[in-house]
């Protein structure tokens, strides 16, 4: 399959690349640095904050938090692992379980973070991708692939795992606890799709 072929039927992770790049080109406009993000800029826009989320029950910012980035290095590398955790995922799952998955575990993974971090803003959709990464490994130790493409995408994603992990231990303002529950809401929504999924949809994992 080509690579333009591809991309046709992954329509949901190019449509969230593509807002979450128009909302971080937004707010540059606004006055944010390119590279280190606005912390108080990030709020006013819709950043995810306890006091205003929860106490103040403004809960839409779960949702608007997901699209907003502190910088450029944060937008990059969540696109990458967007595009590359949907490039495969998405047209196994199909445009409508993915998105139920991306959306869930972001909206969970942003309330476990404000929930453990209290006083801080979160921003950023690397909650809703480490779901991604729970649904592929859960759906990985199930019958739907193949051994040979297991065992080739069960090292690809725990490689994943160690460069977070590695990343966690050496990094300051990691949100580990949204990483966590992401993930982990994603793997268990990994094996109740795998009931609604059949042989062929697993076939769709390798391009």
């Amino acid at each position: 399959m080509k690579i333009t072929d591809r991309l046709k039927i992954m329509p949901v992770t190019l449509v969230l690349i593509a807002i979450n790049t128009v909302v971080f080109l937004f707010t540059i406009l606004k006055g944010m640095d390119i590279w280190w993000g606005d912390g108080t800029l990030l709020l006013h826009t819709g950043g995810n904050y306890w006091p205003l989320t929860v106490s103040q029950q403004q809960y839409w910012r779960l949702v608007s938090s997901m699209f907003l980035h502190a910088g450029l290095w944060h937008l990059l590398t969540n696109m990458l692992g967007l595009f590359i955790g949907g490039f495969f995922l998405e047209p196994v799952l199909r445009s409508i379980r993915y998105s139920v998955a991306y959306l869930f575990t972001g909206l969970l993974s942003d309330y476990v973070s404000i929930w453990y971090h209290k006083g801080a803003i979160g921003v950023g959709a690397s909650g809703a991708i480490f779901g991604i990464y729970g649904v592929f490994l859960a759906l990985l130790t199930t019958s739907l692939f193949s051994w040979e493409m297991r065992k080739a995408f069960l090292a690809y994603i725990g490689l994943f795992i160690s460069l977070n992990v590695i990343a966690a231990a050496i990094s300051q303002g990691v949100d580990n606890a949204a990483h966590l529950a992401g993930f982990l809401s994603g793997t268990v929504m990994g094996y109740i799709f795998f009931f609604t999924l059949k042989k062929a949809d697993g076939e769709r994992l390798y391009p």
